[in-house]
């Protein structure tokens, strides 16, 4: 008997060679994916998306620039802006990872006016502005490393400037230029004020300040994997309906199999919305994730993606002809499409043509929809909304042919 059972499931394996494919061609899949991700988000293979604006463009700023463009490490991208808001904007946008704004010439003493700014302003003691995203917030320690890399192999003569006027400030200029220097370190040291190199840098970030915005990128990424999982589930009924014969009888009925899968649709939207509050609940309770300043867009969002997850489950289901497609599908097609779309690891630390390839997934317009509804409203939240409804629809509209022609072939 145990030769029996194993021989009939070998057969029914072999014989579905869409479930042969995914048992044995889709773990490899998924592994070289899960190695790309990962061997990319590690050690000195990350490659973040640096925005640089050079506002100054003074000669220091200019050989700085050059330098961070000679860096292999760093995807350098020349932002056409005119002021410091339009580079925040375009971070906030995600067009970067994280930008540097130089706004004055990197050689001027701290507290001077050498590049048309008021004397103490924090342009001129502050030469460079970095912008960070919360949700990228792992790309601001990479950018001030290799920013302070750069100065120190490419721009020492700027750095020492600086520390010139440091000891400048102290008055401890004398004939034994080495021990004033070192006299003059000393104090900075035993007084516990950083240098002014420290001070070159201002960061300034996108967050809004309502809540923890870092939680709520995990949140709308968690919610479209589990939104995708729940619906697949639940979308298996059209599987087991038809392998079980109910689906003749469902057939019968007013409307006949259209109208069921319809009813599942909704049953499945709402019962993602409730998945979907009940992830944020929980970010709120936890971590301080506030949706209140954009709720209705919060509402919209959740309805979309859980619809868009709705949609694609019942069209895989109704393409699926056996129940163990369905159920790979299901496992290894959600575990990839979140994988790639962002939900696991952020999309930011991956390859850059793997980057690209993750707005081909369902999860990262999900993931771009949340960012977009919480943090700027529902006007930048469009394009991700246009994009989870179609989804929804071709779903939706997929499921209700394939089982409208079953239907037709059964009367």
């Amino acid at each position: 008997m145990i030769a029996a059972a194993f021989r009939v499931m070998w057969l029914s394996l072999v014989r579905d060679r869409a479930a042969l494919t995914m048992a044995f061609v889709l773990p490899t899949v998924i592994f070289a994916i899960f190695a790309a991700i990962f061997s990319g988000a590690i050690g000195d293979r990350i490659r973040i998306h640096l925005g640089l604006a050079d506002l100054a463009g003074t000669a220091t700023t200019q050989r700085l620039v050059t330098a961070l463009e000679a860096e292999p490490s760093l995807r350098i991208a020349r932002l056409d802006v005119a002021d410091e808001a339009a580079a925040i904007r375009a971070v906030r946008r995600g067009e970067v990872d994280v930008a540097l704004v130089l706004r004055s010439d990197l050689a001027a003493p701290a507290g001077t006016d050498k590049a048309g700014h008021d004397k103490g302003s924090a342009a001129a003691s502050q030469p460079v502005l970095l912008i960070e995203s919360p949700s990228r917030a792992l790309a601001t320690p990479i950018a001030l490393g290799q920013l302070q890399r750069a100065l120190n192999d490419a721009l020492p003569d700027v750095v020492l400037s600086r520390i010139v006027a440091d000891v400048e400030r102290s008055g401890k200029i004398g004939p034994d230029e080495r021990a004033f220097l070192d006299e003059a370190f000393a104090e900075q040291r035993a007084k516990k004020e950083p240098f002014s190199f420290t001070r070159l840098v201002e960061t300034r970030t996108t967050a809004s300040g309502r809540g923890n915005e870092r939680v709520s990128y995990y949140a709308g990424a968690i919610a479209a994997v589990f939104l995708l999982f729940a619906a697949m589930q639940g979308a298996l009924s059209l599987v087991d309906e038809r392998e079980g014969g109910l689906a003749d009888r469902l057939a019968a009925g007013p409307g006949g199999l259209p109208v069921i899968v319809l009813g599942k649709f909704l049953f499945l939207l709402g019962q993602g919305v409730v998945q979907a509050g009940l992830i944020f609940s929980a970010a709120a309770l936890l971590h301080g994730v506030d949706v209140s300043g954009h709720w209705i867009g919060w509402l919209v969002t959740s309805i979309l993606v859980s619809a868009m997850a709705a949609g694609l489950a019942l069209a895989a289901c109704s393409l699926s002809a056996t129940r163990q497609q369905a159920h790979l599908a299901a496992t290894f097609g959600v575990l990839l499409l979140s994988a790639v779309g962002g939900s696991m690891v952020p999309r930011f630390l991956m390859p850059p043509w793997l980057q690209q390839a993750g707005w081909l997934t369902p999860n990262a317009w999900a993931i771009e929809a949340y960012q977009a509804a919480l943090g700027e409203g529902a006007a930048a939240a469009l394009p991700a909304w246009g994009v989870l409804a179609a989804l929804a629809a071709v779903g939706l509209g997929v499921a209700v042919g394939v089982v409208g022609r079953a239907n037709f072939s059964r009367g």
